[in-house]
């Protein structure tokens, strides 16, 4: 019985000390447990942000701000993502306690929870290995359609054409720079400048044509390049790694080490009561010793 119970034990504890070696060389461990939990507080953080641009509500916008610029700063990991879009994040966030503290409208304030919205919607699609199903993606027919009012203010036969052209040539600016921060996450920032570049020339043509400087002619291929620039943001060719990335965890991964030690004593506890059991139903146990034949045999209590 006793060497019974004592092997029982080594078991146990080879039990344990294999599953923790385990979770502690796995890459993430316990850390992966406190990344998901930061990355999982930071998403909520956003969505509730999101929802108080959506309804205009200045408290719950200031607190859940502060709570994501907060996790901005202490966390050292992300998901997904690259450092340079996260960095827009953060000026994101800043920018709009900001605008918050001095007072100004829900309207000034929500282009940057929108922002933060997309630029982290696109980490985490990024991090799952679907960045193609990112919400910014959804921007391209939009982005499609401003260049095409653009165009055809271009084609009024009067001086205001080149006035109602710059005029949706603004609307234009403002959404390449709501998706740049998105754009950033899947390392687009060179796609952006380039449009970002191509609508400043535009709007300078614009400008020379408001003046009488530029030929109807020369207008009209006026956002060639935006169009070509659009079209190399939005190209969604991505690589194969990225298409096919696993997102399972390493095995060991995130386990905690309370869920080893409890299933380790679960394990020892079982083997103790179904060894006292077992003692209890036959306490005794049969002794062969040097004795004569016709003799009785010597019955002892087992143990324990």
């Amino acid at each position: 019985m006793r060497t019974r119970w004592l092997i029982a034990c080594i078991l146990c504890i080879a039990l344990t000390i294999a599953l923790v070696g385990a979770a502690a060389a796995a890459s993430y461990g316990d850390s992966g447990h406190t990344r998901a939990d930061t990355v999982s507080r930071m998403h909520d953080s956003v969505q509730a942000l999101y929802g108080a641009a959506t309804d205009g509500n200045r408290q719950i916008a200031y607190r859940a701000g502060q709570q994501l610029s907060i996790q901005l700063k202490t966390s050292s990991e992300y998901a997904g993502g690259t450092a340079y879009g996260w960095s827009l994040v953060n000026q994101y966030a800043a920018s709009l306690l900001t605008k918050l503290v001095v007072g100004m409208t829900v309207v000034k304030w929500r282009p940057d929870a929108v922002r933060i919205k997309l630029a982290v919607d696109a980490a985490e699609a990024s991090a799952a290995g679907m960045p193609q199903t990112a919400m910014w993606l959804q921007y391209k027919p939009v982005i499609a359609e401003d260049i095409g009012r653009v165009k055809i203010a271009m084609e009024r036969q009067d001086k205001k054409a080149f006035a109602s052209a710059e005029a949706a040539l603004g609307t234009l600016r403002e959404r390449a720079d709501r998706i740049a921060g998105a754009a950033a996450m899947v390392n687009k920032q060179a796609n952006v400048k380039s449009l970002n570049d191509s609508i400043a020339y535009a709007a300078r043509l614009l400008d020379a044509g408001q003046r009488g400087e530029l030929t109807r002619q020369l207008s009209a291929q006026l956002f060639a390049p935006v169009e070509a620039a659009a079209a190399q943001l939005f190209d969604t060719e991505w690589s194969a790694g990225d298409n096919h990335a696993s997102v399972m965890a390493p095995i060991g991964g995130g386990v905690p080490h309370r869920w080893i030690f409890s299933l380790s004593s679960f394990i020892s506890s079982l083997l103790a009561y179904v060894s006292w059991r077992k003692y209890k139903s036959s306490p005794y146990n049969v002794l062969s010793k040097q004795k004569p034949d016709n003799a009785n045999p010597i019955i002892l209590k087992r143990k324990v």
